[in-house]
């Protein structure tokens, strides 16, 4: 009889101990958050933090949690390789159990976790990542709100070429998904319109450039389009300026943007970043709706200086589109939060989220936010296109 009881009491225990665990458990609604912190990429990671700092203050602060709950961050590094982020991934949903995933800035790695997303049924909403193929691949869980190849291409790097009157352009670009696939946007655009171009591929980490320097050097381009993320930009752009290519004979525009607003970008080139051009999402003249200007102001305050890396808000913003859309889902059932994603319209920094819906190209799940492009002038920035937001001239 004793020992019945004995039993008896441990079992309670234990169901105590289970139901105060679980209950503890479900205090949070968990959001995993997939992005380089080590690696060359790894001032994404620092951006990312930033912007995930920001934007759990709004949603667990002004607008009082999701779902009656406090949201949780779990920040998986990827280290920028697609086989550390498939691995995260598949740890953030099946050990962590987040309900929803956001982030990434390689495009590799947002390629590697397209399947595991589909496979778990998980949605993720990436920021950063712009190969066209990640969306071209029409999964039913992910979407992406952040640019692609196909619309900067389009919507900017052209229409830069075609209204600064660019006659002769240089393409140098990496050879990795992004950089292969939007080289050959580039091409496309540029052949249709009718100005002459040549193409050197490189590698992402490479320290030496002057092969692929000499060949466009030949070539005599008025503009280059560098499609190199990380460091090796830096080198490139430093090895440009010392060959006397960069800028005395053509402008050298980074295709990425957050290399030439790294910390290392201006010890890395020296003076050579002067009259630099690179892509951009925001610039502190620049907002595009009250939304963009209190993101601004809430950095400034909580950080104590103004926003560099654009990655910061792009982080911002997916956090803010996943609470959103789990809140009219009113569920963390993932087949329900699709469904609120596909119907999202909401406002964040760069304008009104709305997901494409139908299938066949990269459009769908796609939104595209309007970019900028910005030169370095005397170590300002200024924000040259489109025409109708310049903050000043373009200085050749």
């Amino acid at each position: 009889m004793v020992w019945k009881k004995v039993v008896a009491v441990s079992v309670v225990v234990g169901l105590c101990v289970a139901g105060f665990l679980s209950a503890h458990a479900a205090e949070t609604i968990k959001v995993g958050v997939v992005g380089p912190r080590t690696g060359p990429a790894a001032a994404t990671g620092t951006a990312f933090e930033e912007g995930i700092a920001l934007a759990l203050d709004v949603i667990n602060g002004e607008q009082g949690g999701v779902l009656g709950k406090k949201m949780e961050v779990v920040f998986e590094d990827t280290g920028g390789t697609p086989e550390k982020a498939a691995s995260g991934f598949e740890k953030l949903i099946t050990k962590d159990q987040v309900v929803v995933t956001v982030g990434e800035s390689h495009s590799s790695c947002a390629l590697a976790e397209v399947p595991i997303a589909d496979r778990y049924k998980h949605p993720l909403i990436i920021a950063e990542a712009w190969a066209d193929d990640i969306t071209a691949k029409n999964s039913r869980y992910v979407f992406r709100a952040g640019p692609c190849n196909s619309g900067v291409v389009k919507d900017n790097l052209l229409g830069f070429v075609r209204d600064y009157g660019f006659k002769r352009v240089a393409i140098v670009a990496e050879n990795t998904d992004w950089g292969l696939g939007i080289k050959k946007l580039a091409e496309d655009g540029l052949k249709a319109m009718g100005v002459e171009f040549m193409t050197v591929e490189t590698e992402r980490q490479s320290q030496d450039h002057y092969t692929e320097l000499n060949k466009i050097a030949a070539f005599q381009p008025d503009l280059v389009l560098a499609f190199i993320y990380g460091f090796g930009v830096h080198y490139f752009i430093a090895q440009a300026n010392e060959t006397g290519l960069f800028p005395k004979k053509a402008l050298i525009l980074e295709g990425a943007g957050p290399p030439s607003l790294w910390p290392e970008f201006w010890q890395n080139v020296g003076d050579a970043g002067n009259l630099e051009l690179f892509l951009s999402r925001m610039h502190a003249k620049v907002d595009f709706n009250q939304e963009s200007k209190k993101f601004r102001e809430a950095y400034t305050k909580k950080f104590g200086k103004e926003p560099n890396d654009y990655k910061s808000r792009s982080i911002y913003d997916v956090l803010l589109i996943a609470a959103d859309a789990l809140r009219r889902a009113g569920s963390t059932d993932s087949e329900k939060v699709v469904d609120a994603l596909e119907k999202t319209k909401l406002e964040v920094g760069s304008g009104v989220v709305q997901f494409g819906l139908e299938k066949g190209d990269y459009r769908y799940h796609q939104w595209q936010p309007p970019m900028l492009i910005v030169q370095w002038q005397n170590k300002e920035q200024v924000v040259v296109y489109p025409m109708n937001v310049k903050t000043g001239e373009l200085k050749r």
